[in-house]
């Protein structure tokens, strides 16, 4: 059987075949056995506190009735997941985003999600170098633990998704193409060794390298990717076919 990082790359080559926001939604609950998680959620941060979820929105694989009360309740604005997404780059779980107990809205939204099977959560913040930000989440109605490789494989996984999901969104709306990324050998080679789990270092001595000179090409080519971080860099990679 494939480990868990093998698993999230299979599944990254079925998204990018993907025609539509539903068949990626579709893709998504399918995983969803595989990587331990029942429900998803995948939406861009309204900037103003008088704007609807439903404006951002991109997939959603939430229950229906939490999808609705979470809108008609404006639920976005108040919940500590959300919060912690503007804050943080880095990937978390829903126990570690705070709130003032006092605070009965934030505090609401955390005990009401579970009697709709959103027991437990890991939310992947997405911010690009325009500003946007996004979120993706993935939810259990169990109380299981992610590992850390399940926890880096849906990391990664969040990312192309929603990357793919913007791509989809951009070619049915007519958004303007953008021009093809390049990158140098080095830097797609450096890129490669990143996604198969290698740090800085380890890519530096496979390559014969200064570490200082591996951390550069991997930044030079987040920069040409748009990507804000290591793992963002490498779903851009993939998504461009830099690598296969």
């Amino acid at each position: 059987m494939l480990n868990i990082r093998a698993q999230a790359f299979e599944l990254i080559d079925r998204l990018a075949e993907l025609p539509s926001e539903v068949s990626l939604a579709a893709e998504l609950r399918r995983a969803g056995d595989l990587f331990g998680f029942d429900n998803f959620f995948m939406t861009g941060l309204p900037a103003r506190p008088d704007e609807r979820l439903e404006k951002y929105a991109m997939v959603s694989g939430w229950p229906d009735e939490w999808l609705s009360r979470y809108t008609d309740y404006g639920y976005v604005h108040v919940d500590p997941v959300i919060r912690k997404i503007r804050a943080t780059t880095m990937p978390f779980m829903w126990d570690e985003a705070p709130y003032d107990r006092d605070d009965h809205a934030a505090a609401r939204v955390m005990s009401e999600s579970p009697d709709f099977g959103l027991v437990v959560g890991m939310t992947v913040p997405i911010h690009t170098v325009k500003g946007f930000t996004a979120g993706v989440c993935f939810s259990s109605r169990h109380r299981l633990h992610w590992n850390g490789e399940t926890r880096a494989a849906l990391h990664l996984i969040a990312i192309y998704a929603h990357a793919r999901a913007v791509e989809l969104i951009e070619a049915r709306t007519d958004a303007p193409s953008k021009p093809p990324v390049r990158l140098s050998a080095r830097e797609v080679e450096c890129l490669r060794w990143t996604a198969a789990g290698k740090t800085a270092w380890e890519i530096s001595v496979i390559l014969r390298l200064s570490e200082h000179t591996v951390t550069g090409y991997l930044q030079s080519a987040a920069v040409k990717l748009g990507a804000v971080n290591r793992i963002q860099a490498v779903a851009e990679a993939i998504r461009h076919r830099h690598i296969i």
